[in-house]
């Protein structure tokens, strides 16, 4: 065995794959705006967000090789980063449709407006930390009495948590160790100060009410200080003024830690898990109550994409005898595979995003459906995917014009626009009213799987009028045959979605979160 029989296979496997794996390292590093940016949301939603921006990459590579060589198309593909404008939106639209950095701060705001309780087994642990700083453990009987010693609190227990995460190795906490050293620095120093403070806006209100005479629980006594007009009465009125300004700047202080503390939990959370579910659960640990996890899109959309091209592959294989592809058969094929799921895909993700943070894409406060919505979503569904239908007809009828080709086959944008309508009257609260959950997903099923036929019906009543090249698939088929392999398939294949999915899409875009929160510390926060 010699040196050429591993070098052949690697000069193969290079040709091949080099260039393509160039330009993915290439958007790989443009993607990452973020210091950390795959832990501000889940991985599925990261890889989604990722696969989503470099897809197009990779198209015009595949494309591009036919007319320049393998360099040249590497270097066009990098260079056209420097376009105006193009690159960064498309790569901001694709970071908030993997919800960088939304999902992370909407579950850092969750977290900060959600009841917190020690845990039995941390406060053993916690009294012996503050306890060799000065804070006496019989001072945690009143810890929950006061703003101030209830953030203390909450904020010890968070450094206790990222400080076991640290001694487990995580991979997060030893890529951010930078960050996790400058917050225990500030917690450090916030520590001495909260011991000064307190104990000296103690002693301040003690020899206030001493040297007046005063008991702690006569409040008529105390508030009488301040209108008195002796120099004493004025000298402890500015005494107690100076304590209250210590406190309300330790409070900001504790704030601006613990608003930057939550947000390295939630990202330290969800770095480690693989879902939104299981980083709630982890925080929860802490000693968090969060709400349960809703639903989102990213498993719908899966579902649906995954079953639709396994429906058509199915289709393909049971009616290749029967029906014969035109044009172009391979291309027919990566047609019927890509098209069919990418329609679902599109509208689902438009309706859901729409109806989660627009008012005209739900009922108005009289309970009426957004008909506008619900005619025109449908629209901008067919707008996205015109290239895509235009790219397929080059290919599939490379020997006719392609101009023609691209005109007659725009009856078929009615496929998406359809979907699109009828997904966002389904997804409406009102449609079904009050009925059962059984009753509604029935009815869902029968609306998709009809209006998925009546479409095929409607193209093929255009087809007799302006010949599609793809409709002529029915040439040949009888009327059984085409009721068989075309009609049934289509029906079965609209009332599966519509009963199992709609409902599902109806409950996650029925739910709206904070989008866009600010970042507190942006050192802190890893921008």
């Amino acid at each position: 065995m010699t040196l050429d029989t591993f070098v052949e296979p690697l000069n193969a496997i290079f040709d091949s794959f080099g260039g393509p794996l160039l330009v993915v390292l290439f958007y790989w590093f443009r993607f990452h705006t973020l210091k950390g940016t795959r832990s501000f949301t889940t991985r599925p939603l990261f890889a989604f967000g990722l696969a989503a921006f470099i897809a197009p990459i990779l198209f015009a590579y595949w494309l591009l090789p036919q007319k320049l060589s393998p360099l040249a198309t590497i270097w066009l593909l990098i260079f056209a980063w420097i376009v105006p404008f193009v690159p960064r939106w498309w790569r901001g639209f694709c970071q908030e449709l993997a919800g960088i950095p939304v999902s992370a701060l909407s579950l850092r705001d969750a977290l900060a407006a959600s009841p917190f309780q020690v845990r039995p087994d941390d406060m053993p642990i916690l009294q012996r930390k503050l306890s060799r700083i000065g804070y006496q453990i019989d001072d945690f009987r009143a810890v929950q009495s006061t703003a101030i010693q209830s953030r203390f609190l909450k904020i010890s227990a968070l450094m206790l948590h990222l400080d076991r995460c640290a001694e487990k190795r995580e991979s997060f906490m030893e890529r951010s160790a930078d960050l996790h050293a400058e917050l225990q620095s500030v917690y450090d120093a916030l520590c001495f100060r909260t011991v000064r403070v307190l104990k000296g806006s103690g002693e301040i209100y003690g020899a206030i009410m001493e040297d007046s005479e005063v008991e702690p629980n006569d409040w008529q006594a105390l508030d009488s200080l301040s209108t008195r007009h002796s120099t004493v009465s004025q000298l402890q009125l500015a005494a107690q003024t100076a304590a209250g300004c210590m406190l309300e700047d330790l409070r900001k202080d504790m704030d601006s830690l613990l608003n930057n503390l939550l947000l390295f939990a939630v990202r330290a959370a969800l770095a480690e898990e693989w879902t939104l579910g299981r980083s709630k659960r982890r925080l929860g640990a802490i000693g968090f109550t969060l709400a349960p996890t809703s639903p989102g899109i990213l498993k719908p959309v899966a579902i649906v994409a995954a079953f639709a091209c396994g429906w058509c592959l199915l289709w393909l294989l049971a009616s290749w005898t029967i029906v014969h592809l035109p044009g172009d058969q391979s291309a027919g094929v990566l047609r019927t595979l890509v098209t069919t799921p990418l329609q679902f895909i599109v509208n689902f993700w438009l309706v859901y995003h729409f109806k989660r943070h627009y008012a005209f894409a739900n009922e108005n406060i009289f309970g009426r459906l957004p008909v506008g919505f619900i005619l025109s979503v449908g629209l901008v569904s067919a707008l996205i995917f015109f290239p895509v239908q235009a790219t397929f007809d080059f290919y599939q009828f490379p020997d006719r014009p392609f101009g023609e080709v691209v005109l007659h086959e725009l009856p078929l944008l009615i496929f998406p626009w359809g979907i699109g309508a009828m997904t966002a009257l389904l997804v409406q609260d009102s449609t079904w009213g009050r009925r059962s959950r059984q009753t509604r997903q029935l009815r869902d099923g029968l609306v998709f799987g009809g209006g998925m036929t009546v479409m095929l019906w409607m193209l093929l009543a255009i087809h007799q009028i302006v010949p599609m090249p793809v409709m002529e698939i029915v040439h040949g088929v009888t009327g059984w045959m085409f009721m068989l392999s075309f009609v049934l398939p289509t029906f079965l294949f609209g009332f599966i979605i519509g009963y199992a999915m709609i409902g599902y899409l109806r409950e996650a875009a029925a739910r709206c979160p904070v989008k866009r929160p600010v970042l507190a510390t942006p050192v802190l926060a890893g921008v």
